[in-house]
């Protein structure tokens, strides 16, 4: 029973360490959006305008980078449960076998 316990911890530890290695190196993008320049002084309405131009579409900008950076986020974490949930089912139907066939 040791040896089957050190073998799958070991088969679940060798998949793990690949994929930290692969995962680690990915670089994800900082934003792209230009922020503007903040004026010393707002003088004229038009130029307190300009500005909140500027800086209404610095934040859709922002919030279309974070909401897609939820999204891909989500997805990983998606994916990370279906595969717990997968392997879960896999190692009670073994445990399952195993006990019919010990008992």
């Amino acid at each position: 029973m040791t040896k089957i316990i050190a073998s799958l911890l070991f088969a679940t530890l060798i998949p793990a360490a690949a994929l930290a290695d692969s995962t680690t190196t990915e670089t994800i993008a900082p934003p792209s959006c230009k922020k503007p320049l903040l004026p010393s002084s707002v003088r004229k309405a038009d130029d307190s305008t300009e500005f909140d131009e500027r800086m209404d579409e610095y934040k859709a900008c922002i919030t279309a980078y974070v909401d897609q950076q939820t999204a891909l986020s989500k997805a990983h974490v998606d994916a990370a449960n279906s595969a717990i949930t997968d392997s879960n089912a896999f190692f009670k139907t073994v445990n399952e076998s195993r006990s019919k066939v010990g008992g």
